[in-house]
């Protein structure tokens, strides 16, 4: 039974630099082109955490994208009549977009290096959320409860004043 077993391994011993030197490099591998990628990597490194970061911002900023669509869905999914639920979800779609654009700073602190530009990613941030907001604005028209029209304003109108009286007589 010893015959076939050809390989060995030893979990005993404390001979790991014995082994590595029986192992040899892998096939393509040059130990110099290694070295110079070590040392060129500092730079590069910096510009990509930069780059990172930078795209990181970007994909922050359009990630309200879903929530807002998810938002409108169920907005239009509501209907138009006035029952609680479109309403609920309306008063959502407005009060969502608003807190989030009025936090925008805290999404988007600035950048002490000042080597990032935020205020490109935030703008579109705000963007997206303007457009639920929109969206929403848009709805309640649909549902009637925007004052558009005239007569909606015809309670503050005050009464004409009477310039002709009617008496009307028996006699």
């Amino acid at each position: 039974m010893a015959e076939f077993r050809k390989f060995k391994v030893d979990l005993d011993s404390n001979s790991l630099v014995a082994s590595k030197k029986t192992v040899g490099d892998p096939i393509g591998f040059d130990l110099s082109f290694a070295r110079d990628q070590s040392e060129l990597s500092g730079a590069s490194s910096r510009r990509s955490n930069l780059a990172n970061r930078q795209a990181a911002l970007f994909s922050l900023a359009q990630s309200p994208f879903k929530n807002v669509a998810m938002m409108s869905f169920m907005m239009w999914m509501a209907g138009a009549q006035l029952h609680l639920f479109s309403i609920m979800t309306t008063a959502s779609g407005v009060y969502q977009p608003i807190s989030a654009i009025l936090k925008s700073g805290e999404v988007f602190p600035p950048d002490p290096e000042k080597k990032l530009d935020t205020l490109t990613p935030r703008l579109i941030y705000c963007l997206v959320n303007g457009l639920g907001l929109a969206y929403a604005c848009y709805r309640i028209y649909g549902m009637g409860l925007f004052p558009t029209h005239l007569t909606d304003w015809a309670s503050t109108i005050p009464a004409p004043i009477v310039t002709e009286v009617a008496v009307s007589s028996l006699w």
